[in-house]
């Protein structure tokens, strides 16, 4: 040990790693997609199918989204438009993505990122699922 050393002020000294064990953050388990109403999430590990597409409403209107990206859940379908799609395929395959943000307006654009201007989460019909949520009585004591 460097006796220098050992008499600076303790904030003065760079603190190393001291203990027996390092945790790293914890991955995200679910992702978040927020639109103007509601957030929705769905474990990661349930997304089984992701498809990149031109939007089919844009027919070359500049004003509206060129891209879609619809990514399917076990019950639901997430239908995601916007600019820049593509580059949200890896990350969310490689499960690094933890929240979309749908943001009608556009602001400051960054050529490298993609833009999300609208979520829909649109459930899939399962005959095997109720129509209308089940009740289940609470008894009181």
């Amino acid at each position: 040990m460097n006796p220098e050393k050992s008499h600076l002020h303790p904030s003065k000294q760079k603190r190393q790693f001291a203990g027996c064990v390092e945790l790293i953050p914890l991955h995200p388990v679910c992702i978040e997609f927020i639109d103007s109403h509601c957030l929705w999430g769905f474990p990661m590990a349930h997304l089984a199918d992701l498809v990149f597409e031109k939007n089919p409403e844009h027919h070359g209107n500049k004003t509206l989204p060129p891209d879609q990206l619809v990514l399917q859940y076990r019950r639901h379908k997430v239908i995601i438009k916007g600019w820049r799609l593509e580059l949200l395929a890896g990350p969310l395959i490689a499960g690094r993505v933890a929240r979309v943000h749908a943001e009608k307006h556009l602001g400051p654009l960054m050529i490298e990122e993609a833009w999300v201007s609208e979520i829909h989460v649109v459930p899939i019909g399962n005959p095997g699922l109720p129509a209308t949520p089940v009740e289940i009585p609470i008894k009181k004591p």
